[in-house]
């Protein structure tokens, strides 16, 4: 993605776990508005236009066209109408109300549904992502284990602190 300088650690507290199995096996973060706020980062982008960011976005994340609309957040300073995605009403108002103080015109971010091992976009269950991370091997379980490792220390979530203690998978220097 193009982006315009470093990573910043002043993002708005938002509810994200892992609870996202990635189709390469990886457990990701999500939005999730059940669970407890966390610090995150942000980045500005190098583009154009709200679509450019969008889209700019959905080909990272490997988003298909067609779900882009859905699965990926935009909160517009100024132009309500432009606000996309399928988002909880409390997410957006925190990114809303964080927008106002920042040099930026919109904010977009990736608004993925949680998803099991087995594929169902249903919430995992902890038991459920711990064996399927133990169930992972080679390239599958070092890219898995990267993931977690390298998220910033900042966001502690309860499902981290429990990969922490049950496989070791304790952060990295470094991340983002």
């Amino acid at each position: 993605m193009p982006r315009a300088g470093a990573f910043r650690e002043d993002g708005p507290k938002l509810p994200v776990e892992f609870s996202r199995v990635a189709l390469d096996g990886r457990v990701t973060l999500v939005v999730d508005p059940t669970v407890q706020a966390v610090p995150t980062y942000w980045v500005a982008l190098d583009v154009q236009s709200h679509t450019e960011a969008v889209e700019e976005l959905g080909f990272r994340e490997k988003i298909a066209s067609a779900m882009r609309s859905r699965w990926i957040g935009l909160q517009a300073v100024d132009d309500r109408s432009l606000d996309a995605g399928d988002v909880d009403l409390v997410v957006r108002e925190t990114i809303a109300a964080w927008l106002v103080d920042q040099p930026l015109d919109a904010v977009v971010w990736t608004a993925l549904p949680p998803r099991g091992p087995d594929g169902d976009l249903e919430r995992p269950q902890f038991d459920h992502l711990l064996s399927h991370l133990k169930s992972l091997e080679g390239a599958a379980r070092s890219r898995a284990e990267e993931y977690i490792r390298r998220t910033p220390r900042l966001v502690r979530t309860r499902h981290r602190k429990r990969f922490e203690e049950i496989l070791g998978w304790v952060p990295t220097v470094g991340g983002l």
